[in-house]
């Protein structure tokens, strides 16, 4: 079959939706490869001598800056608002604002990550858990100002800690859920990743995060025909429910002057004990290879985020990959993060029409889901199969 006939029966197979026909081998020939710059520089392309010391990418408020957070905090309780209405205006900060406004900039345009220290209950039970997500909500409005949905439920927020009292195996479990160590990967379709770190593990449990841009670079100068396949448009990734289709799209972008990565493991690998959905082919040697490479130059080019409670840690999605270690939690005070998902319009990266859809489902407002803002952790007993394969 020549690379004609292949493309006129590919041509039909839309990025999202239903993948009804199965991706031959070689359409990763009749395909067109994408220009892709030889290396990409700039305070993004970052390995870890790039930083002496955690100082380097850590805002910690000082006494001041500290009492201003519980004004705002103040301020936004004593307006009887709710809590999808806390704002850079509801929740003032007027000398640590322009502080955060440029550390937004810094991730997007900077090193692609940031974390701001020293909120944390000044006496046991000070914050309740309600001021906590206000206090969250309130100094990421500076960084990004748009939340999105997490899931087809409309969950603004992801409660991130061991599942002790379900009886599914840790293997079985999505890995927000587990103690088990994550492999390198971003969050589906959003542009920041917002962390707040409400306690730490005993042992282990350190957000790890590895430039994407010099993971890229890498790869030019030891595989670049790797960096043709991973931007090759035939990696199928897995989805179940009704918040993200199943799809076929590249892993690599180079677009508006920027290298970005969309990237995961179980969408695309399946789950041991999930046959993949129906019409949708397995990969290749060579596409596992590629990932096992990506993996391994992450990894080279890490750097360890060890958070105190209260820190908050804010990740460029699309420029900075990230892991965590396995972990053992203390009997009393177990590991416990909330996530965000946010925006910055005003400087967010222009994105690849691939990932426009994506994106637009977790940020759009008139996209059916809704809001559920579920401030408090509900116990978890079961995992349904598309939360498995998202991250």
């Amino acid at each position: 079959m020549g690379a004609e006939t292949i493309l006129s029966h590919t041509e039909h197979i839309p990025a999202w939706g239903d993948l009804t026909l199965t991706l031959k081998g070689e359409l990763a020939h009749a395909t067109k490869t994408p220009k892709l710059p030889d290396e990409i520089s700039g305070p993004l392309a970052w390995n870890p001598s790039t930083f002496e010391s955690d100082a380097d990418y850590t805002i910690t408020l000082d006494d001041r800056e500290t009492k201003e957070v519980r004004s705002a905090l103040s301020h936004f309780n004593d307006l009887d608002l709710s809590g999808s209405e806390v704002s850079t205006t509801t929740f003032p900060l007027p000398t640590l604002g322009p502080k955060l406004r440029q550390a937004a900039e810094d991730v997007h345009n900077g090193k692609g990550f940031v974390v701001v220290r020293g909120i944390r209950d000044m006496q046991p039970g000070e914050f309740s858990p309600e001021d906590k997500i206000i206090i969250f909500l309130g100094i990421s409005s500076y960084i990004a100002g748009a939340r999105g949905r997490q899931d087809e439920n409309g969950n603004m927020l992801s409660h991130i800690r061991n599942a002790k009292l379900s009886k599914t195996p840790q293997s079985q479990r999505p890995t927000r859920y587990s103690s088990r160590a994550s492999t390198f990967h971003t969050d589906t379709f959003c542009d920041i990743l917002a962390l707040q770190s409400r306690s730490n593990a005993m042992e282990g449990g350190a957000t790890l995060v590895s430039s994407t841009w010099t993971v890229y670079n890498k790869l030019q100068k030891e595989h670049p025909k790797l960096c043709e396949l991973l931007a090759q448009p035939i990696w199928p990734f897995d989805s179940r429910g009704s918040f993200f289709p199943c799809s076929t799209r590249p892993l690599l972008y180079h677009h508006d002057g920027k290298v970005m990565m969309n990237f995961a493991r179980e969408p695309l690998l399946g789950l041991e004990d999930v046959k993949r959905k129906a019409g949708l082919p397995v990969l290749s040697q060579e596409q596992k290879n590629a990932l096992e490479i990506v993996e391994r130059l992450a990894t080279e080019g890490q750097i360890s985020i060890n958070t105190e409670p209260g820190d908050l840690l804010f990740i460029n999605n699309h420029g900075v990959l990230h892991s965590r270690e396995e972990f053992t939690d203390a009997v009393e005070n177990p590991r416990y993060l909330v996530r965000m998902w946010l925006k910055n319009e005003e400087l967010a990266w222009d994105l690849p029409e691939d990932l426009q859809y994506g994106n637009s489902r977790i940020y759009d407002r008139d996209n059916g889901l809704g809001e559920r803002w579920n401030l408090a952790d509900t116990p978890r007993f079961e995992f349904a199969v598309a939360e498995r394969l998202t991250s």
